[in-house]
């Protein structure tokens, strides 16, 4: 009995001992099998990417964003006399070189205003201008369709511009050929309403002398009506800037224009008394500053009518001349009745 209890106590020790030998090595292998993740590093600060070598900057070749010098036209209603424009010019770069030789300080000082016909003796003096004024200088005139531009020579508002309305008080001057002494605008038959812009209808003081001493014509356009075509004017290209002034209205366009027109043209240095009479096809409306703008002068014109502004490819239409040319609504149309006038034919106030 002893023996036998013996023998199984034996037995269930050696199956114990062997299971617990079997759980051991179960349990370890499967230790092996999948060892324990490592412990994280500590932190370290990550360096900054250096960063890459910068690339030089490219710049493009072309014209300068502003055809002009900056800051020449402030306020193109603010008037400047000419012994502060000379000082302002002088070292200034011209534009067409020939002329800085010819075109010395004391020739362009002794440039007078225009006197004829009457402005020095009615300065100050006001003009209305309405819808009957201008109905009454075109007569019987048949208009071309839609707005009609007006330019007024020798008269000024004592703003750069002025939004449509049913009429504009002007004062007389006497044009210098370097200050805005005119005004273009816009006239509306429909609405009879009318805008106004600082402009000039007469050639500069360059030009004039250049003109008398046989350098390029300066011509100035005699009152008229006439019917101009939307187009552009000139082309900068030899002077080193590649476009044309689009937006301008042409005296002689593709569909013909006003054609050739009678015109003074400049004989003396001293200004447009005793100038000649001619004739041009080549007087456009154009923005007052271009490329061809000389170191004194405020506008550039060799006898075109100009709007205070300009355009540049860069900065598109800017000034004056932009707010002419969305009153005009020029594109698409064939033909632009333009009047002009001496401010002493209208009626004085």
């Amino acid at each position: 009995m002893n023996r036998r209890w013996m023998i199984l106590g034996g037995t269930g020790l050696g199956v114990a001992a062997g299971w617990g030998i079997w759980s051991w090595f179960s349990r370890n292998r499967g230790r092996d099998a999948n060892p324990p993740a490592p412990e994280p590093a500590s932190a370290q600060p990550t360096p900054a990417p250096t960063p890459a070598p910068a690339k030089p900057e490219v710049t493009t070749a072309g014209p300068p964003k502003s055809s002009i010098r900056e800051g020449l036209i402030k306020d193109p209603a603010v008037r400047e006399s000419p012994e502060a424009a000379v000082a302002r010019g002088t070292g200034l770069a011209w534009r067409k070189p020939q002329l800085a030789e010819v075109v010395t300080p004391d020739k362009w000082l002794a440039v007078r205003p225009l006197s004829e016909p009457g402005f020095a003796a009615r300065a100050g003096s006001g003009v209305d201008i309405t819808d009957a004024v201008f109905r009454a200088v075109v007569g019987e005139r048949e208009l071309a369709s839609g707005p009609v531009v007006f330019a007024i020579r020798g008269a000024v508002s004592d703003r750069a511009s002025n939004p449509y309305a049913s009429g504009h008080r002007l004062t007389i001057v006497a044009p210098d050929h370097l200050n805005f002494c005119c005004t273009i605008g816009v006239w509306d038959p429909e609405t009879k309403q009318l805008s106004t812009y600082a402009a000039s209808t007469v050639p500069n003081r360059t030009a004039i002398v250049s003109s008398a001493l046989g350098v390029q014509a300066a011509n100035m356009l005699l009152p008229g009506v006439f019917d101009y075509v939307p187009g552009s004017h000139s082309n900068y290209k030899k002077y080193g800037f590649p476009f044309s002034i689009i937006g301008a209205l042409r005296q002689n366009g593709p569909s013909g224009g006003a054609g050739s027109l009678k015109v003074l043209r400049a004989t003396t240095p001293q200004g447009m008394q005793g100038a000649s009479v001619s004739t041009t096809t080549d007087d456009n409306i154009h923005c007052a500053e271009t490329p061809l703008l000389e170191p004194y002068d405020r506008f550039s014109s060799e006898g075109c009518l100009v709007v205070a502004g300009r355009y540049t490819p860069q900065e598109g239409h800017t000034g004056p001349w932009a707010r002419f040319l969305k009153d005009g609504k020029f594109k698409g149309r064939s033909k632009v009745t333009v009047i002009l006038a001496n401010s002493t034919q209208l009626p004085v106030v």
